[in-house]
């Protein structure tokens, strides 16, 4: 896909560094894409199509003892013994900050784009589950069409750098990863889910870049008055207004060394429609920095702030996410508490270094097709103000380390720990999770992966998976203790 990681000679992307994910990008792990036909659009004066995908297929086992229970007249006590789950029982709700992305789930996406380096257009398809494998129907996973924009190179127009987007596509700020979100999946400073437009431009100052975005969406509805939250509208919130979403980011970049980003991002909602009318107006504001250092051998560096303010936010709709809490309605849930009425903070930092030990030693002698040790530090936190005072002063931080060694072209060993704290000290709402791998590849650079993992879960006391659909806290469950998981991964 035409993207800002594929720069082409002339086109508006070329040199431009991303103060994002490009749309279409997946968020989880993976290379740049290739190019299986040979030419991108964005490389061709003529119309081609252009193929592209990701797979991650992972099958989930949970395991934990069965607790005493009392039986039904007439049958036996049962106590002890092992029970299994599938999918297993993990504080790992995507949208909450206790997500870590160790123990992976299904993500299928194919992309296709049809143009040329002036004008192409992208369809998205995605989905977080598999028909034939899926214990019962749920739509809300089947995303169809997710994504769909027009991308327009004006380059040659006006004689410097322009390109616009088109179209219903996510933006993605604050991603920790070279290539990717980072170890968590998680956008640190904001992400944008709307119908809309964005501008890229840029202006080359010697050996420096300063890049300029703007992006302004909405949404293509909103839940109507009276519509009952259920399981095939995902449970949808009809309280929340019409959203729109106004962005703006300046970047710097000095070579392909470093780059310094500074990111605005603006979601409101002013809908007489909600309530009657008879609600203030929803705002989330959110500033934040981030800096990406590629020292070449010496591996790749992240760091980035955001601060996250909400005034009145119950308003405001999924156009945009804060951690991955979609709009005012999971902010509350998830960080500022039902009593806060909206209104509250959130002072956010996240760090990740990646580093190859090859690289590091042999410098340019080192072309991927050796043995390998890759190291990653990565950690995120965020302290929270709020009107509400159970939730005011509560800070949240995650941190973990993963160490793989690629000693062979098809074999490869890996540990990862990660430690989570939901309740700032409180060790009975923290927990670890332990997680070596073993790794198989058909080559030394290929674009597959066959994964197996074992993940040992300490929890704190108070750690519960919660039940029901919707999942709520009214039934909550004890989380596995050991969770084994036999992935796939291609992408191409």
């Amino acid at each position: 896909m035409p993207s800002l990681a594929m720069a082409a000679e002339g086109s508006a992307d070329q040199g431009l560094p991303k103060l994002g994910l490009s749309p279409g990008e997946p968020q989880v792990r993976s290379a740049t894409p290739s190019i299986p036909f040979g030419v991108s659009p964005a490389q061709s004066k003529e119309f081609v199509l252009d193929f592209h995908g990701y797979l991650l297929l992972p099958a989930e086992l949970g395991m934990h003892e069965r607790p005493t229970v009392t039986p039904p007249a007439g049958q036996c006590m049962q106590s002890g013994g092992t029970v299994f789950h599938t999918p297993p029982l993990m504080a790992q709700d995507l949208r909450s900050f206790e997500y870590t992305a160790v123990v992976p789930k299904p993500w299928v996406q194919l992309n296709f784009t049809y143009g040329n380096s002036t004008v192409s257009g992208t369809t998205v398809l995605a989905a977080t589950t598999l028909g034939d494998a899926a214990g019962y129907y749920n739509i809300v996973e089947q995303f169809g069409v997710n994504d769909a924009f027009i991308t327009v190179n004006a380059t040659k127009y006006f004689h410097f750098p322009f390109q616009l987007h088109v179209g219903a596509y996510t933006g993605r700020y604050g991603a920790m990863g070279a290539y990717d979100a980072g170890r968590y999946a998680t956008p640190l400073i904001a992400r944008t889910n709307t119908i809309g437009e964005t501008i890229t431009t840029g202006y080359k100052l010697g050996e420096f870049f300063v890049v300029l975005e703007q992006g302004l969406g909405g949404q293509l509805g909103r839940p109507p008055v009276g519509l009952v939250p259920a399981g095939w509208n995902d449970f949808a919130d009809a309280n929340v207004g019409a959203t729109l979403v106004n962005h703006a980011h300046l970047g710097l970049a000095y070579g392909g060394l470093a780059r310094l980003g500074f990111h605005y991002l603006f979601a409101w909602t002013q809908d007489d429609l909600v309530k009657n009318g008879n609600v203030p107006n929803g705002r989330i504001t959110v500033l934040g920095g981030d800096l990406n250092l590629t020292a070449g051998r010496a591996g790749h560096l992240y760091f980035g702030t955001a601060w996250t303010k909400a005034s009145h936010a119950a308003t405001v709709s999924g156009a945009i996410e804060i951690l991955n809490a979609r709009g005012g309605p999971e902010l509350i849930a998830n960080y500022l508490g039902k009593n806060s009425n909206g209104n509250g903070s959130l002072t956010t930092f996240g760090a990740q270094y990646d580093l190859s030990v090859s690289r590091l030693v042999f410098g340019e002698l080192y072309t991927g097709k050796s043995a390998d040790v890759l190291v990653s530090l990565f950690g995120v936190g965020t302290a929270v103000s709020s009107d509400d005072k159970d939730y005011n002063g509560v800070s949240k931080l995650k941190g973990g380390a993963e160490v793989t060694y690629l000693m062979m072209s098809w074999l490869g060993v890996s540990g990862r720990f990660d430690h989570v704290r939901l309740h700032g000290s409180d060790s009975k709402k923290a927990f670890s999770i332990f997680s070596p791998r073993l790794l198989f590849h058909t080559g030394w650079m290929n674009r597959d992966e066959i994964a197996l993992q074992y993940s040992y879960f300490q929890s704190g006391s108070d750690i519960q998976v919660p039940m029901g659909y919707p999942p709520g806290s009214d039934t909550p469950a004890n989380p596995d203790r050991h969770v084994f998981t036999l992935s796939g991964t291609f992408w191409w």
